[in-house]
């Protein structure tokens, strides 16, 4: 069922670790809390966190067959069933992988039973180990309000490990590295002095079980909404909305942060503002920041180089958006800009290109009248040029998506699911094997998985033990090895 046709309101929506030193991964199901305040305070205040103490459990998605093997979610071993207890931490497995039907012989490129793929080389730096497990894995974070972060990673076979961060998150962002990958968010904390401060996390492939202690990022630094992240090449780049409505960026690099600085509006001397966040599209070595004004209109500025200063910003030629909502952006294999966003009008979603030699904005494609919104998109192209965007049905909790070739060649929008309970706007993320794309939302604070191909999603998958969700999920695809 795709949402109705209905002109739609105006909705303004804002949509890391100890385990024992000093690991910050543990394990243990959020418990459900309430929803964060907003922070009154200025951009830059004194902030506090807090750390709970770590325990550990692990899980893995079942498949249809019944077998009572145990299997680490992260190397495919399998072993008898086991569970562990003290009084300080726990440890289970519930994984099951599928039977091994035949021998097969590993690097033939041909997937025989038990392998999960197979592609004919012994590279441990792709999509497939040599020993033809997966080399890629999907990480997921999401806030839980005043209640630790959720930090789970799939990884086709093995199936989830699911656990948590050493801090409260709300609104949160994830990318991949060079290293592994790189989440910030900002804090649910109860406390009114930390609640929106700014912190960061990382992860390893070198350590897939454990996310580095979180920490803060720079000075004082809070926002009210975002954040967003790019990496280019060993940088990342963040950008934020300050409590002053003002849009700041900041560079990490070999593991520090540089100062925050602003991004410039029209006129370089004075700072972009706007009523919600800017989304950060990287290229191969620029990045793109774009935002909604408070005019309604989309703006965007972009720097050469990871160090390099932002240019004035620019306005977009889409008509009137929904300026409560951060557009959609990325940059594809030719370095053009694709920008999705709500329609002010009618509540449809639209996409336009900024062709880079060129310099010059193709016209706003519609990618379908039924895809109407009032949530904000989720924008990603797979491994082989194609796009998906999902979003939240304007009239109902239904969550859909639509596949396009070409940011004027679009098919069908279809539907995803069909939750009974209240959801939160979709993520995306590339896929792993098996997958062109992942989804992941949150329905009745439990979050749900779902691996598209093509135009076909798979049913949905509720994560085990990823429940007492308060915000949208983030979502990665990383590489394991290599």
């Amino acid at each position: 069922m795709h949402p109705a046709r209905v002109l739609p309101v105006v909705v303004l929506l804002s949509v890391s670790c100890t385990d024992e030193p000093p690991s910050g991964f543990t394990a243990t199901t959020p418990a459900s809390t309430t929803a964060p305040s907003t922070n009154p305070q200025s951009s830059f205040p004194d902030a506090t966190d807090t750390v709970d103490s770590p325990t550990t459990t692990t899980t893995g998605e079942p498949t249809s067959t019944s077998s009572t093997a145990t299997t680490d979610a992260l190397t495919g071993t399998t072993s008898t069933s086991t569970s562990t207890s003290t009084s300080s931490s726990t440890t289970s497995t519930t994984s099951t992988t599928e039977p091994e039907t035949s021998a097969g012989v590993c690097g033939d490129g041909v997937v025989d039973g038990g392998e999960v793929c197979d592609d004919g080389d012994a590279d441990d730096d792709d999509a497939c180990l040599g020993d033809c497990t997966s080399g890629q894995a999907l990480i997921v974070l999401a806030g839980a309000g005043t209640a630790p972060a959720l930090a789970a990673r799939y990884v086709p076979g093995p199936g989830w490990s699911v656990g948590e961060l050493d801090v409260d998150l709300g609104e949160t962002a994830l990318v991949a590295t060079h290293l592994g990958a790189l989440a910030a968010g900002r804090r649910a904390a109860a406390d009114v002095d930390a609640e929106n401060e700014l912190f960061y996390t990382t992860w390893s492939k070198g350590q897939p079980d454990d996310w580095s202690p979180a920490q803060a990022i720079g000075a004082f630094g809070f926002g009210i909404d975002g954040p967003a992240l790019a990496a280019v090449a060993e940088t990342v780049t963040l950008a934020f909305l300050g409590t002053d409505f003002k849009h700041y960026t900041a560079l990490w690099t070999d593991d520090t942060w540089a100062p925050f600085g602003p991004l410039p509006a029209g006129m370089p001397q004075i700072q972009a503002f706007g009523p919600s966040a800017a989304v950060l599209a990287p290229g191969a070595a620029e990045t793109y920041a774009a935002y909604a004004g408070d005019n309604g209109k989309i703006f965007y500025s972009a720097k050469s180089s990871p160090g390099g200063a932002w240019q004035p910003s620019m306005q977009a030629p889409p008509p009137l958006v929904v300026s409560g909502l951060t557009p959609a952006a990325l940059v594809d294999a030719e370095g053009d800009l694709l920008l999705a966003y709500v329609r002010a009008a009618d509540g449809k979603i639209a996409v336009v290109k900024l062709l880079t030699p060129q310099n010059a904005w193709t016209v706003e494609t519609v990618v379908d009248d039924l895809a109407i919104t009032a949530s904000e998109l989720a924008f990603v192209a797979t491994d082989d040029g194609a796009y998906y965007i999902a979003w939240k049905g304007y009239d109902d909790d239904g969550v859909y998506a639509v596949r396009g070739l070409d940011h004027d060649d679009w098919g069908a929008s279809f539907t995803v699911a069909e939750p009974a309970a209240a959801t939160l706007p979709p993520a995306l993320a590339r896929g792993t094997v098996g997958a062109d794309a992942e989804l992941l939302y949150v329905t009745g604070g439990a979050l749900q998985h779902v691996r598209l191909t093509g135009e076909d999603p798979s049913p949905p998958t509720a994560v085990p033990g990823a429940t007492g969700l308060k915000a949208r999920p983030a979502a990665a695809r990383v590489q394991l090895g290599g």
